[in-house]
């Protein structure tokens, strides 16, 4: 005899996508494969707008100031691509026109003549350290 509380088998099978439910993968692969150069495999960069010299120096002097993180796009083309932008905090800057800049891996000097675009990062956080006032 069987359960009243049971319900017929059409209403719990689960009726199984196959490999609809894995093309998130073969996605993420597809995106990762158009960020590369299709003849040298390495990573480039996407074009980026044209900063003047001002506005490049006022958003140097802020992400010093505020230690902010930034993406500087250089303006120089390697195999008719931008290279990646370089991603770090402003550390300094010399006498002859270079900028330090702390990334990941390790310190880097830029010409800031050849800079294209600064973009600062978005912070990853919705609120800003210190502040406690939030709501009032």
């Amino acid at each position: 005899m069987a359960n009243i509380y049971d319900p017929p088998r059409s209403k719990w099978l689960y009726p199984d996508r196959g490999m609809v439910k894995w093309l998130g993968f073969f996605l993420s692969d597809h995106t990762a494969a158009l960020e590369q150069d299709s003849d040298t495999g390495q990573p480039v960069g996407t074009p980026q707008v044209q900063q003047d010299e001002a506005t490049i120096g006022a958003l140097l002097d802020n992400a010093y100031l505020t230690g902010e993180t930034v993406h500087i796009q250089l303006n120089v083309l390697e195999n008719d691509h931008f290279p990646p932008d370089a991603v770090g905090t402003v550390a300094g800057f010399s006498n002859d026109g270079r900028v330090l800049l702390y990334t990941t891996h390790g310190a880097k000097q830029l010409n800031v003549a050849a800079i294209r675009n600064i973009r600062a990062e978005e912070p990853a956080k919705w609120y800003r350290a210190g502040v406690n006032n939030y709501g009032q």
